[in-house]
């Protein structure tokens, strides 16, 4: 088994350098893939607050500035890489952390490399948007607090630096179902979260400016709650728009405000139905992972807003129930429909973005209306085995087969 092992590692390497390079030169534009604004804009934007940060302050008045203070880390890192330019720095830093990625997920599974093989194909299918996207960064982050260590200090440290950096790492706590653990976890996430927003503050102005962008979103055009719309304008049954505002394309017509009413009711149905799972769960040793993997998916879903490279955290979270030994995880299936929901995004944008976007017109908005659907799916199916795996009725047969073996 470990002779087997051993071989496959060679090819994994030829596979991760293979395609990395491939999107660094896409990314780059050395290798010509066209739409080449949607993987330059936002590294462009990230460049332009960088040197607003680095004037010590934080943007301000600014709509599409919408991350907490330690988003300014990976914002700024590109200008101390030697020798390159901004853009090019970016995208090496990207690379690394995809590289940290691979590397812990690798170390933390220990047979078969079926999650490592799954972020390292998987996450490429999204093209060069993997890399020009600061999520990959703190998905870095957010696996190593599912891998590094089970020492709660150390996890609470990592969710902590997560949340700083853009909010959703805050979700891992939910899989920590000893009220004892929760409590020595979440104690060093709020501290460092409040020790680095507390000094972002003292030391920068407009440090929480942008709690006022999130909070004034609207409807994004690829949201789960926006496909019907999406659809009906495609099939010209709605007379709505799209318009940009607050760096995304939202929806503007009859039934949208009703719609995100809707959106936002969704996620507090779903916190619901999280605490409700919560208090009744037997944890079995993998519930941690599961439940990250599950959190995370209910509450991009139901958002009111879902770019496309919300997918990298998915990815990343499916790629560590894949690393989960076989058979005690019971998120597999649910993690490669997401790995489905990866190729189909990687298809829909930036290629298909005018069709669903801007245009309204059908083969784009169908593509997102089957990648929108397979994530209802994989939602669903998540839901419903967390909950069967962690009932009592679950603990008690697993008591029954360990006694009997």
């Amino acid at each position: 088994m470990a002779a087997t092992v051993r071989r496959r590692l060679p090819w994994l390497g030829v596979v991760w350098v293979l395609t990395r390079a491939a999107l660094f030169l896409a990314a780059l534009q050395v290798i010509p893939v066209g739409h080449e604004g949607a993987f330059e804009n936002d590294v462009t934007l990230y460049q332009g607050w960088s040197q607003v940060l680095l004037g010590g302050e934080f943007p301000a008045g600014d709509e599409k500035w919408q991350y907490p203070p330690l988003a300014a880390l990976p914002l700024v890192a590109p200008h101390l890489v030697p020798f390159v330019d901004y853009r090019t720095g970016f995208y090496l830093i990207a690379v690394l952390c995809d590289l940290g990625i691979v590397l812990l997920i690798r170390r933390f599974e220990g047979g078969p490399r079926t999650g490592t093989w799954a972020w390292t194909i998987g996450a490429a299918l999204l093209g060069p948007l993997l890399i020009s996207r600061y999520d990959l960064m703190v998905t870095l982050v957010a696996v190593a607090a599912l891998t590094v260590s089970a020492r709660p200090a150390v996890r609470g440290a990592l969710i902590g630096v997560g949340l700083a950096i853009k909010v959703w790492p805050v979700a891992l706590l939910a899989g920590l179902r000893d009220r004892w653990e929760l409590l020595r976890t979440a104690g060093p996430a709020v501290a460092v979260t409040a020790a680095v927003c507390g000094a972002a503050a003292l030391l920068m102005p407009n440090a929480f400016d942008w709690l006022t962008a999130q909070q004034e979103r609207g409807l994004q055009v690829e949201s789960l709650a926006a496909t019907p719309f999406a659809l009906a304008r495609a099939l010209g049954w709605w007379p709505g728009y799209t318009t940009y505002q607050y760096g995304a394309m939202e929806l503007v017509g009859p039934g949208i405000e009703t719609a995100t009413t809707v959106s936002v009711a969704s996620t507090c149905l779903a916190l619901t139905f999280i605490a409700t799972w919560w208090v009744g769960a037997r944890p079995t040793a993998v519930t941690y992972y599961d439940a990250a993997f599950t959190v995370v998916l209910l509450l991009v879903l139901t958002s009111r807003v879902l770019s496309p490279q919300y997918l990298v955290w998915l990815l990343g979270l499916a790629a560590v129930v894949l690393a989960v030994p076989r058979g005690e995880s019971s998120q597999r299936p649910a993690a490669w429909l997401v790995l489905l929901a990866g190729l189909l995004t990687g298809i829909m944008y930036p290629w298909l973005e005018q069709d669903y976007s801007w245009t309204g017109t059908l083969p784009g908005t169908l593509v997102l209306t089957a990648r929108n659907l397979v994530l209802l799916a994989a939602a669903v199916v998540s839901c419903a085995r967390l909950w069967r795996s962690t009932s009592p009725s679950a603990a008690a047969e697993g008591e029954r087969v360990e006694i009997g073996t």
